[in-house]
This record gives structure tokens, sequence and C-alpha cells, in this order.
């Protein structure tokens, strides 16, 4: 693949030149002859390459989130959490995210992008994913840019409510873990019970407390520990959007409103494993699961690698535009997300020293994403060549994580009494407290001139943007200290009667901090952006879109070094001068080719450029990297589209991608702590693709259009890692993680519009990819995700009313395929999914 690197800028340049047709030896045209048939289709129409999905298009899949729905595109994967996607093969720090045009800032400190999953797809009107590169946009760019668009004014009044039900068949009315954490826990919203109580205001480290002031600290600390077994219940889903407009003497006002409630319960019941390399091969040196409690005669509730979570998302969209007349309008959207996650996970089974060991943890995360925005759009004649339009953006947005009280403790399984004894070890029992928020503000100003250059159409478009960003992010740990203790009975009973009051005392068990300055950090961002763009069309059939974009950002971190405890600022300053172009050609009727060419770049986040660290979902540590660098792409694409009926197309794309220091996850010691993830530079990666998609009607057969959806993706790449920055990693040269070599994605069904009659089978494969690299000559981690057979059918139903009732069903997962993960051809991790049943009921006014 190293061929490609001969390439530079050169076809950038020779793009450029071509959209200056004064330069060109223009001759005069007469007339204009259109080859081909017009058919509307922003995939086509637009001078970039892309995919768009409408909001039929959610429906038809039976999609009520737009991560999912945006898996049913070619070159895009979920990622391991099923949160983000991963786009021709790069994750999702590669991917920039806009609503609307405007960056959003993530909820997830562990995240640069916005997890899509709090999208519910009942406010978005469409989504546009373009994978090439085009100057108008942030130069944060690697997989592709995805622009969620929410739903606009509607031009007569509506009422549309929405309920559903869903059945999942590993969890629904099954036994779950559970705990008690408030009474708001439905809302998405704790009340209070789980906060820091307030008087650690005074002293969070609890370094100048008296002994009476320090058994009222850890008194003070909810006595929250214990586990129940509840039954699940089934999921729950409630929808309500509206809209009217309404003529006035100053003109067109309308307003458009959804809220979107949404619970689950998911049961992961499984096991894990952990392995040591040996001559021999591998060795187990963790088992988590049933066989061992099966060993040691005893009950199998203490064994196994089990999780249930429940999810429930809360989500608003309200949009007031006012259509001054027909050449101005102004807009205001506000978007509310909120999610939270009530988890509980059990791990037991044996550890490095053999010991029977059960680890329970305790979690509560919210999430919440608030976006206001005033935009503006305003038609004019600047100039007598031809129309000017005007278009405008601010907008803020705050975004926050908040993790109160997770608890984490250990109990090990002692041979004398036959009993469970909790560890008195630091990491015995551990309370935590995490907070980060994000406060964006982003001003975007694009002019748009429509012109005919010496007889040639030209857009010419510029544009200015001001981004700006804060965030505060810290983590707080506590631990109660035990080793005062002499009541040996004491240590095998539950947590509640061990950190109960009674016991809590300086002289027996107290609360002690474990807090380092370095889990705490601020960070800035600030990033001055300007662009021009020009879309010629130098013949009737050849257009050419090129641009030039620059970024001057600079990031700064103020932290604590972990070892020498020194006040830490990380600076990063960029500027960026970044390339772009796409030529078109229509060589044939309702056939074209297009090749692009454009450099962007990928910045660190601040927390990775913070020590910070972090807990995973998955339990695992993570810490930042000040030493980090940002990346630099070279992107090349070139796709063939044939458009052979009104909804039917065939495209045929290849795409290449040089990337010097790429950015990933990386491995690392902390002493006797064992291992953390961090990220860190590799040398340079490459990757190259084929996609293929292919849409088609079939004919008419009982008053029902048939249709046929395909798409087929094939990935390889190559990175390379220095031993400086991936030391402990087995395979300094190997695969991207979290690329997976082939995606396919099938749909096949009907529709009849008449009686809104849909019926869908959807096919989704993703081949394996690595999910960790492997460390201390073990192999990577492979992850292989489920072969997915879902089938929905909606058709509308008359009451007594004589009103349509629209129903529902939805099958996911009908193979009833399990999620798994590999160490060679050792099982890691694997755990059943179960099949969702899903029905509901919706009532248009």
């Amino acid at each position: 693949m190293t061929y490609y690197k001969q390439f530079n800028s050169s076809l950038a340049a020779i793009a450029l030149l071509a959209s200056f047709p004064a330069l060109a030896n223009a001759q005069e045209i007469d007339e204009v002859q259109v080859i081909g048939v017009f058919i509307p289709d922003e995939k086509r129409n637009t001078s970039e390459i892309s995919n768009v999905l409408e909001a039929e298009d959610f429906s038809l899949a039976g999609d009520t989130d737009i991560a999912v729905a945006l898996t049913r595109l070619p070159g895009l994967s979920p990622d391991t959490t099923g949160k983000y996607v991963v786009v021709r093969g790069l994750t999702e720090r590669y991917t920039s995210t806009l609503l609307n045009g405007t960056q959003l800032p993530s909820p997830d400190p562990l995240k640069t992008a916005v997890p899509l999953d709090i999208f519910p797809t009942s406010i978005i009107g469409n989504v546009l994913v373009q994978k090439t590169y085009s100057a108008e946009y942030p130069g944060a760019f690697g997989g592709g840019v995805i622009d969620l668009r929410t739903k606009s004014v509607p031009d007569e009044p509506f009422l549309n409510i929405s309920l559903s039900t869903g059945y999942n068949s590993e969890s629904t009315t099954k036994d779950g873990l559970s705990y008690y954490g408030s009474d708001r826990d439905w809302l998405t919203m704790d009340d209070g019970h789980r906060e820091l109580p307030s008087i650690f205001r005074n002293d969070y480290q609890l370094t100048s407390l008296t002994p009476a002031a320090l058994e009222q600290y850890g008194e003070a600390i909810p006595n929250i520990w214990s586990i129940d077994f509840d039954e699940n219940k089934p999921d729950l889903s409630a929808k309500i959007s509206g809209g009217t407009s309404r003529d006035t003497a100053n003109g067109v006002v309308g307003m458009i409103f959804a809220l979107d409630y949404s619970s689950e319960y998911r049961n992961q019941f499984g096991e894990q494993f952990s392995y040591s390399a040996t001559n021999d091969g591998l060795v187990i040196q963790q088992n988590f699961s049933n066989s061992v409690c099966e060993n040691q005669s005893v009950s199998t509730q203490y064994c196994g690698f089990n999780t249930t979570s429940w999810n429930t998302n809360l989500n608003g969209l309200l949009s007031v535009g006012w259509e001054i007349d027909s050449n101005n309008e102004i807009k205001y959207t506000g978007v509310l997300l909120r999610s939270s996650q009530k988890q509980v996970q059990i791990k037991g089974g044996s550890t490095d020293s053999n010991d029977l060991e059960n680890t329970t943890r305790l979690d509560w995360k919210e999430r919440e994403v608030i976006s206001n925005a005033v935009s503006g759009e305003h038609t004019f004649d600047l100039i007598d060549a031809g129309e000017t339009m005007l278009d405008w953006s601010y907008n803020i947005t705050n975004a926050t994580r908040d993790v109160p009280l997770r608890r984490r403790y250990k109990y090990f399984y002692d041979d004398g009494p036959g009993a469970f004894r909790i560890s008195t070890r630091t990491d015995g029992n551990l309370t935590e407290y995490g907070y980060m928020e994000d406060e964006s503000r982003d001003l975007v100003v694009n002019l748009t001139q429509v012109a005919d250059i010496f007889g040639f159409e030209t857009d010419i478009k510029v544009g200015a943007a001001y981004n700006e960003k804060e965030r505060s992010s810290y983590y707080l740990t506590y631990h109660y200290n035990m080793g005062q203790v002499t009541n040996r009975d004491l240590l095998f009973r539950v947590p509640e009667v061990i950190f109960g009051s009674t016991n809590i005392d300086p002289n027996g068990i107290y609360l002690q901090s474990l807090t380092r300055a370095a889990d705490n950090f601020s960070a800035d961002f600030e990033n001055a952006q300007a662009y021009w763009q020009i879309d010629t069309r130098l013949t009737d059939t050849i257009r050419v879109s090129s641009g030039y974009r620059y970024e001057d950002s600079e990031q700064l971190v103020r932290a604590t070094d972990r070892s020498t405890l020194t006040p830490l600022l990380v600076t990063q300053q960029i500027e960026s001068f970044l390339p772009s172009a796409t030529v078109t050609w229509e060589f044939a009727e309702n056939m074209q080719l297009r090749f692009g060419y454009s450099e962007t770049i990928n910045r660190p986040d601040s927390r990775e450029l913070s020590p910070a660290r972090f807990i995973r979902e998955d339990g695992r540590t993570e810490e930042g990297n000040p030493n980090l660098q940002f990346a630099e792409i070279k992107n090349y694409d070139a796709r063939y589209e044939w458009y052979f009926g009104d909804s039917d197309s065939l495209t045929v794309g290849v795409f290449y991608k040089d990337i010097t220091n790429p950015i990933e996850y990386s491995i690392a010691s902390i002493g006797g702590e064992g291992q953390l993830d961090t990220v860190a530079n590799a040398d340079e990666a490459e990757l190259t693709g084929i996609e293929i998609e292919i849409e088609k009607q079939l004919g008419t057969r009982l008053n029902r259009d048939l249709f046929v959806k395909a798409n087929a993706t094939y990935i390889d790449s190559e990175v390379i890692r220095s031993a400086a920055n991936f030391g402990e990693v087995t395979n300094l040269v190997g695969p991207m993680q979290g690329q997976s070599e082939i995606l396919a994605n099938v749909q096949f069904g009907f529709e009849n519009l008449e009686s809104n009659e849909f019926f869908n089978i959807v096919l989704n494969y993703v081949d394996e990819r690595i999910y960790r690299l492997g460390t201390n000559s073990r192999p990577d981690l492979i992850e292989k995700p489920p072969f997915e057979l879902n089938v929905v059918y909606s058709r509308d139903i008359y009451t007594a009313y004589d009103r349509p009732v629209g129903l529902s069903v939805k099958l996911k997962n009908l193979l009833d395929e399990g999620a798994e993960r590999l160490q060679g051809s050792e099982i890691a991790e694997a755990y059943d999914i179960g099949t969702t049943l899903s029905i509901g009921l919706n009532y248009s006014f």
C-alpha cells in the first residue's frame, strides 16, 4: 500500500486551479444541453461522496436511536459499546458529529465524540454522512462527518403519540441485579440521595479533620452497598410530537416539539477469562465462571461475570421558526438529551492467587446535553451576477456526566468457616464520585454567491467560525480503612452491617481519601476558522468542488503530574491549512464518477492530554497522555454511481487514507496495580477499502412495492507502532483497533403507501475486530459482534371512529446470537444477548 504515498497535493492543486474559470481557456457557450433525467437525491446532487438517511428509513428498519440507524449504511459499524459508529474502519474519535451544522461537546469523558445512542430518531429529520471532506466542515475529519438535522417547522398542524413495549428473552421478567438508589431513577435523574454530602465541601481530601469530624464524614455517606435480585420490567417507550404554523401580518410563525422517553433492562450474564502467555500457550490467569464455584461446592450465584443495566432516556426538542418573507427566516432550536444507566456487576471466580473472589460494582451514570441555537437564512442580491445567500448560527451547548456514589467492594472465600469475608486491602472497598462539565459556544457565518463566470455556473462560498469550550472534571475516591478492626467476625457480615454507623469510629473503621490531585483537571479550547469553497460546473458533465480551510486552535489543560505532584500545564497549538477537492464527471446518462482528495487532522481531546484516571464501563482504568500529538490524514476517494430509476441506484467506491501519528489505545503497567489503558501515537497507518451499495425496486405484488437494499464493505489497514509508545504490546505492526475487514447489510421487504404498510427483513454482519491490543506475548483480544437478523412490520389499522392507528411489530436478533471476545482461540468473554420483541401503537391527529 505504500505506493500511494507518492501522491501529494497535486490532485487538489489541479482541481483548485480548474475551479477558477478565468484561468481556463473558456469559450462562449450559447446553449447547454443537460444529459440524463433529474432524480431528486441528495446523495446524487451533493458535490461530495455521501449517504443520507431520511426519517422514513428509520421507520422502515425499526431503529429507535441514531447509533443503530447509521450502521445500515455502507462502511459504518457499531463500536464495542453500541453508542458510537466506526466509519470506514476508523473509530469514533475520527468522526465529526454535528447537530444542524454545529459541533457538539461529548458528555462522556472517555470519548472525543458525542454518543449517538442518546439521539432518538423521533427528533431527527435526516442525517447526512459525508465521507469526503469539504472545506465548509470542521477540519477534524477522518472517517466522515455526521450531520444530524432536527425536524423542521411543518406546513400543516400535526400531533403524534406513540407507545411501545418490548420483551427480551434474556432479561424481561428474569431476575436482574439491582439496588436501591433513589425514587427518581426512572426519570433519568437522582433525587440527591447519592450526592456527595455537602459537608465534604469543607475538606474533600479529609486532611485536617479531628477524630470526631472524621467519624461524621464517614457516617455522612449513604450506607448503600448490597444488591437485590429483582424481576426486570418490560421495555417501555413513549413519544409525543406536534407542530403548527400560523400566518401573521409579519410573516409565518411555526413551531415543532417532541418528547421521547424510554426504559429498558438488560442482563449480560456470562463468563470472563484472562490469560498469561507461556511456552506451552495461553494459561488461565483469572477465571470468572460458574465452574470455579462448582469445583469448590459453593453456590454459583457467587461466580460468573454478570451485569444488569437499567437504561433510561428522556429527550426533548423545541423549534420555533419565523419566516419573515420568502427571503428571510430566523429559527430557534432547543434540544435536551438525557440518559441514565443504573448498573450492577458481579464478578466471581478465581484470581491470580487462586482465591475465590467476588467483586461487586454499583453504578449510576447521568449524561446530559442541552443545546440552544439561534440561526438565520437570508437571500438577497449583493451583486448583479446572481443570488446571494447568507446563513448564520449561534449555539451554546452544555454537556455533563455525573457519576455519584459508585461503589466497588470485594469478598474472598475463607475455607475455614466456609464463608465469604470482605477484603481489608485498599481496593477491598472503594467509594467514588465523578463529575465532568463542558460548555461550548459556536458562531458560524456562511455566505454563498451564485455567479456565472465566463459562462460557467459557479457557487462561491466563504465562511468563518469560532468555537470555544471550557471543561472541568473531578474524580474523588474514598476507602473505609478496616486495619484496626479487632472483631474478625464482623468481616463476614454484609457491607451495610460492616459500614453501619455503630462501626464507624476513628479507632475502628474510618474513612480515608485516596483522591489524587492528578485525577482532577480543567481545560480550555478555542478554534478560529475560515474557509472558501468554489463549486463550478465546467461543462454540462463535469463539476468541480474545491476549497481551503484555515484553522488556528489552542488547547490548554491544567492538571497535576502524577509522579511529582507538581502543577502541569499542557499547551497544544495547531495551525492548519487544509485543502480539499472533488471532481464529478457524468460520463454517461445517469452515471457519474467522483474523485476526491483532502487533507485533515485529528486532535487529542483535553481528557486525553491529562494524566487523570477514569474507570470505564468495562471496569478498566484509563489514563491520559500529556505527550500526545495530533494526527495528520490524507484522504483519497473515488466512486462510481449509477442512478437507473426513481429509487434505483448502484454505487461502487474505493478509498485510501494515509495517517501520520494516528492516535490509538495502548496499555501500560502501573506498578503492583496491574495494567491500565492509555492513549499513544503510532508512527503511521494506512487504510484501504472498497464499498458497494445497491438499491432496487423489484416491482409490485398484491399492491405492494417490493424492494431490496444491500451494501458491503471490505477494509484493509496496517498500523506501525513504536516500542517506545507501545512497549508491552505484542504486535507492533497490525490492523487498526476497532476495524472490521468485512461489513455487510441487506434489507428486503415491501411497502404499501395506501395502507401505510411496511415489511422489512434486515440482516447486519460485522466482521471480527481488535477490541484491545495483546500484551506480553499474548495475542490481541478479538471481538466477534453478533450476526443480526431483524424483522420489522407496521401498518395502519382502523378504529370504530374510522381513524387509523399505526401498529408496529419488531423482532431483533432472531438468530439469538451472543457476544463473544477471544484471545487467540480461547474465550475471553461471552454472554447471551437474547431476542427482543417490540410492539408499538402510533396515533396521529
